[in-house]
Protein backbone atom coordinates (compact mmCIF):
# COMPACT_ATOMS: atom_id res chain seq x y z
CA UNK A 1 0.00 0.00 0.00
CA UNK A 2 1.45 3.43 -0.93
CA UNK A 3 2.32 5.90 1.81
CA UNK A 4 -0.36 8.41 2.77
CA UNK A 5 -0.13 11.25 5.28
CA UNK A 6 -2.58 9.44 7.57
CA UNK A 7 -2.26 10.96 11.05
CA UNK A 8 -4.06 7.97 12.59
CA UNK A 9 -1.28 5.66 11.33
CA UNK A 10 1.51 7.75 12.92
CA UNK A 11 3.21 7.61 16.29
CA UNK A 12 2.41 10.94 17.92
CA UNK A 13 4.23 13.20 20.33
CA UNK A 14 2.40 16.29 21.60
CA UNK A 15 3.37 18.72 24.36
CA UNK A 16 3.14 22.47 24.85
CA UNK A 17 2.03 23.20 21.29
CA UNK A 18 4.68 21.01 19.66
CA UNK A 19 3.50 18.05 17.61
CA UNK A 20 5.62 15.35 16.00
CA UNK A 21 4.07 12.68 13.81
CA UNK A 22 6.27 9.74 12.86
CA UNK A 23 5.55 7.09 10.25
CA UNK A 24 7.47 3.90 9.40
CA UNK A 25 6.07 2.96 5.98
CA UNK A 26 8.61 0.15 5.65
CA UNK A 27 11.60 -1.22 7.53
CA UNK A 28 14.45 1.28 7.97
CA UNK A 29 12.41 4.19 6.59
CA UNK A 30 11.11 7.01 8.80
CA UNK A 31 9.04 10.04 7.91
CA UNK A 32 8.45 12.81 10.45
CA UNK A 33 6.30 15.92 10.48
CA UNK A 34 7.09 18.53 13.11
CA UNK A 35 4.77 21.44 13.91
CA UNK A 36 5.72 24.13 16.42
CA UNK A 37 8.96 24.36 18.36
CA UNK A 38 11.65 21.70 17.96
CA UNK A 39 12.21 20.89 21.61
CA UNK A 40 14.66 18.47 23.14
CA UNK A 41 11.87 16.13 24.24
CA UNK A 42 10.26 16.22 20.78
CA UNK A 43 13.56 15.31 19.13
CA UNK A 44 14.17 12.58 21.72
CA UNK A 45 10.83 11.09 20.59
CA UNK A 46 12.27 10.82 17.06
CA UNK A 47 15.78 9.72 18.09
CA UNK A 48 14.48 6.89 20.28
CA UNK A 49 12.41 5.44 17.45
CA UNK A 50 15.19 5.97 14.91
CA UNK A 51 17.64 4.11 17.16
CA UNK A 52 15.23 1.13 17.20
CA UNK A 53 15.09 1.10 13.40
CA UNK A 54 18.89 1.30 13.19
CA UNK A 55 19.10 -2.13 14.77
CA UNK A 56 17.87 -3.49 11.40
CA UNK A 57 20.33 -1.50 9.28
CA UNK A 58 20.91 1.89 7.72
CA UNK A 59 18.02 4.38 7.69
CA UNK A 60 16.37 6.61 5.16
CA UNK A 61 14.68 9.57 6.85
CA UNK A 62 12.47 12.36 5.53
CA UNK A 63 11.69 15.23 7.93
CA UNK A 64 8.77 17.41 6.86
CA UNK A 65 9.45 20.36 9.17
CA UNK A 66 7.99 23.24 7.15
CA UNK A 67 5.76 24.14 10.10
CA UNK A 68 8.61 24.29 12.61
CA UNK A 69 8.38 27.73 14.20
CA UNK A 70 11.66 27.72 16.14
CA UNK A 71 14.02 25.34 17.90
CA UNK A 72 15.64 25.10 21.29
CA UNK A 73 19.41 25.47 21.08
CA UNK A 74 19.73 22.38 23.30
CA UNK A 75 17.60 20.41 20.83
CA UNK A 76 19.74 21.50 17.89
CA UNK A 77 22.93 20.63 19.78
CA UNK A 78 21.64 17.21 20.86
CA UNK A 79 20.42 16.31 17.37
CA UNK A 80 23.82 17.25 15.98
CA UNK A 81 25.63 15.23 18.70
CA UNK A 82 23.35 12.23 18.22
CA UNK A 83 23.62 12.44 14.42
CA UNK A 84 27.40 12.46 14.63
CA UNK A 85 27.32 9.47 17.00
CA UNK A 86 25.18 7.56 14.47
CA UNK A 87 26.79 8.95 11.32
CA UNK A 88 27.17 5.54 9.66
CA UNK A 89 23.58 4.52 10.38
CA UNK A 90 21.97 6.66 7.66
CA UNK A 91 21.59 6.10 3.93
CA UNK A 92 19.71 9.32 3.21
CA UNK A 93 18.29 12.21 5.27
CA UNK A 94 16.20 14.97 3.79
CA UNK A 95 14.46 17.99 5.34
CA UNK A 96 11.64 20.21 4.15
CA UNK A 97 11.87 23.53 6.00
CA UNK A 98 10.22 26.91 5.55
CA UNK A 99 13.33 29.06 5.90
CA UNK A 100 16.24 29.20 3.48
CA UNK A 101 18.41 30.14 6.47
CA UNK A 102 17.46 26.91 8.25
CA UNK A 103 18.14 24.97 5.04
CA UNK A 104 21.58 26.58 4.91
CA UNK A 105 22.23 25.72 8.58
CA UNK A 106 21.40 22.08 7.84
CA UNK A 107 23.88 22.15 4.95
CA UNK A 108 26.54 23.55 7.29
CA UNK A 109 25.74 20.84 9.84
CA UNK A 110 26.19 18.25 7.09
CA UNK A 111 29.67 19.59 6.42
CA UNK A 112 30.65 19.47 10.10
CA UNK A 113 29.26 15.94 10.39
CA UNK A 114 30.93 14.82 7.20
CA UNK A 115 27.59 13.52 6.00
CA UNK A 116 25.15 14.06 3.17
CA UNK A 117 22.07 15.87 4.50
CA UNK A 118 19.63 17.46 2.09
CA UNK A 119 17.46 20.45 3.00
CA UNK A 120 14.98 22.27 0.78
CA UNK A 121 12.22 24.83 0.99
CA UNK A 122 10.66 23.37 -2.18
CA UNK A 123 7.75 21.15 -1.16
CA UNK A 124 7.30 19.71 -4.66
CA UNK A 125 10.95 18.64 -4.81
CA UNK A 126 10.77 17.18 -1.30
CA UNK A 127 7.66 15.14 -2.09
CA UNK A 128 9.10 13.96 -5.42
CA UNK A 129 12.23 12.76 -3.59
CA UNK A 130 10.17 11.12 -0.86
CA UNK A 131 7.93 9.20 -3.23
CA UNK A 132 10.87 8.22 -5.46
CA UNK A 133 12.64 6.72 -2.42
CA UNK A 134 9.45 4.93 -1.36
CA UNK A 135 9.00 3.57 -4.89
CA UNK A 136 12.53 2.14 -4.78
CA UNK A 137 11.43 0.26 -1.67
CA UNK A 138 8.40 -1.14 -3.47
CA UNK A 139 5.80 1.19 -1.96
Amino acid sequence: MPFAWNDAAADVYYADGTEVLLWRPTERFIITRLKGQATLTALNFYMTRAAREMSSGRLTVFHEWAEMTTYEPAARDELKRWGKQHNDAFDHVEYLVRSKVVAMLISVAALTLGRDLHATTDEVQFLDDLFRHLERRGL
